[in-house]
C-alpha cells in the first residue's frame, strides 16, 4: 500500500465518533485552550511527547482528524501499518532529512488538513522536555501555516518511557494560540517559541490520585548506574515497588508518582536521581590498543544484530559484542568472530526502539542492537558523549 497517499478519513471519524468519549473518561483528559484553535483550515500543531498514545490523547480532545508525522517504526507490522495509514499517519525515518515525508506535510496542510509533529524526534525518558531538534524551524517555514503549541502535562506519569506498566491519573492538554512565522524569522527564534511553548517537568506536576501496580517495574532502564555506589548495571527490582544494588546492598522505596527514598527518607522525583547517572569522570577507557590508538569506554553483555536489508524487513545478523570505542561502535560475531565496525562519520542518528533496541541509522541501511538485559538509554548516553569527545558530530539533524 501507498502509505503516503493521503486516506479518506472515514475510518478516523468513525473512531473518532465512536472512542473520543471512551478515551477522555479513561484516561482522565481534560482540553484547556481549545478556543484558540480554528475548527478549520491547515494548521502546524508541536507538542511533547512522553506517551506512547500522545497522538490519539491529542485527537480525541480536539475531535477533529488530524494528520501526523510519525517513526516508520510503528508501520513494519501490516495490520499496524494499515491502521496507523487510516488513521492519518505517515511514516518518518529517524535520522535523515527525510524529504519524501517532508514532501508529504506538505500536501497535507496545501489540502487544508492540520499536521501533528513532535519536535523532541521521540518520547523523552524522564518527565522532561527535550531539546527541540533544529530541523523544525525549516519545516515550519516550508509549510507556511500557522503554528499551534501543545502541552500534555501527566502524560509521564500515567505510562514513564521506561515502566512496564501503565497507570492510571488526569491528563492536560493545553493549546496555545496560533502564530504565524515567515521566511525571514531566523531559526532560533521559531525554536525558542516552540521550546517555551511544549516546555514541561512532570517530576513535579501534582497528581492527587495515581492507580497502577508495580510502580519499579522497568526503572532499571532509567537507573542504569547505583545511585549509591555507582556500579554500572547494578540495581534489580524487588517485589515490584524497591529496587536493590547488588554492590552496596542499598534499597529504594518506589511509588506511583514517579518518587523514590531510601527506606524512611523523603520522597524525591526519580529525575533527581535519574540526573546522577551520567558523570564525565566515570565514562573511562577499558582497554585502549597499542597498535590502533583506539579506546574501548563501554562492552555490552550478550547482543543481536539486525539490519535492514528493506523496509519493513529486519534480517538477523547474530549475536555477539558490541563495544562503544572512540571511533565508533564495533560489533564482534560470536560463532565466527567476524567483526562490523560502524564509524562515527558514517552514521546518520541514533535511537532507541521498543526500549529494548539500540538503534543506528546509517546511509543506506540501519544496524539494530537488541538488548534484553542492560539498559539502552545507557548505551545512549555513553554514545552521544563518546561522539561529541571526538568532534564527530551528527550528520542528519
Amino acid at each position: 500500500m501507498d502509505l503516503f497517499k493521503p486516506p479518506k478519513l472515514y475510518f478516523y471519524r468513525l473512531l473518532l465518533f465512536t472512542l473520543q468519549p471512551f478515551y477522555v473518561r479513561i484516561f482522565r483528559l481534560h482540553g484547556e485552550g481549545l478556543e484558540n484553535v480554528p475548527r478549520e483550515g491547515p494548521l502546524l500543531f508541536v507538542a511533547n511527547h512522553s506517551h506512547l498514545l500522545d497522538p490519539f490523547f491529542i485527537g480525541a480532545v480536539l475531535k477533529r482528524p488530524v494528520f501526523q508525522m510519525a517513526s516508520n517504526e510503528f508501520f513494519r507490522k501490516p495490520l499496524m501499518r494499515r491502521f496507523m495509514w487510516a488513521m492519518g499517519a505517515f511514516p518518518r525515518k529517524k535520522g535523515f532529512v527525510d524529504f519524501k515525508s517532508i514532501k508529504y506535510a506538505i500536501q497535507v496542510v496545501k489540502r487544508g488538513h492540520p499536521l501533528f509533529i513532535y519536535p523532541e524526534g521521540g518520547r523523552n525518558w524522564d518527565g522532561e522536555t527535550l531539546p527541540v531538534l533544529k530541523s523544525t524551524a525549516k519545516l515550519v517555514k516550508l509549510l507556511k501555516v500557522p503554528l499551534v503549541t501543545v502541552v500534555s502535562r501527566g502524560n509521564y506519569l500515567v505510562y514513564p518511557r521506561w515502566a512496564d506498566e501503565k497507570r492510571k491519573s488526569d491528563i492536560e492538554i493545553v493549546f496555545s494560540k496560533p502564530v504565524t512565522f515567515d521566511k525571514s524569522t531566523p531559526d532560533d527564534v521559531i525554536i525558542d517559541h516552540i521550546q517555551r511553548g511544549i516546555d514541561n517537568n512532570d517530576n513535579y506536576t501534582e497528581r492527587e490520585h495515581i492507580s497502577g501496580k508495580k510502580p519499579a517495574g522497568g526503572l532499571t532502564r532509567l537507573l542504569w548506574r547505583c545511585p549509591s555506589c555507582r556500579l554500572l548495571e547494578g540495581l534489580e527490582e524487588i517485589n515490584g515497588d524497591t529496587i536493590a544494588c547488588r554492590g552496596c546492598g542499598k534499597t529504594w522505596e518506589v511509588n506511583l508518582h514517579c518518587h523514590m527514598r531510601e527506606p524512611g527518607g523523603t520522597w524525591r522525583p526519580i529525575k533527581e536521581f535519574a540526573d546522577l547517572m551520567f558523570r564525565k569522570d566515570e565514562i573511562v577507557p577499558i582497554e585502549t590498543s597499542r597498535d590502533t590508538g583506539e579506546t574501548v569506554y563501554l562492552q555490552s553483555k550478550a547482543t543481536t544484530l539486525y539490519n535492514e536489508p528493506r523496509y519493513p524487513r529486519l534480517k538477523k545478523i547474530g549475536t555477539g559484542t558490541l563495544e562503544l570505542t572512540s571511533r565508533g561502535l564495533r560489533f564482534v560475531i560470536r560463532k565466527t568472530g567476524e567483526i562490523r565496525f560502524f564509524k562515527f562519520e558514517d552514521i546518520r542518528g541514533r535511537s532507541t526502539e521498543r526500549n529494548t533496541f539500540f538503534q543506528i541509522v546509517l546511509d543506506d541501511d540501519i544496524a539494530r542492537f537488541e538488548m534484553k538485559s542492560e539498559s539502552c538509554y545507557k548505551w545512549e548516553t555513553f554514545y552521544d558523549y563518546v561522539r561529541k569527545k571526538g568532534g564527530f558530530r551528527e550528520v542528519g539533524e
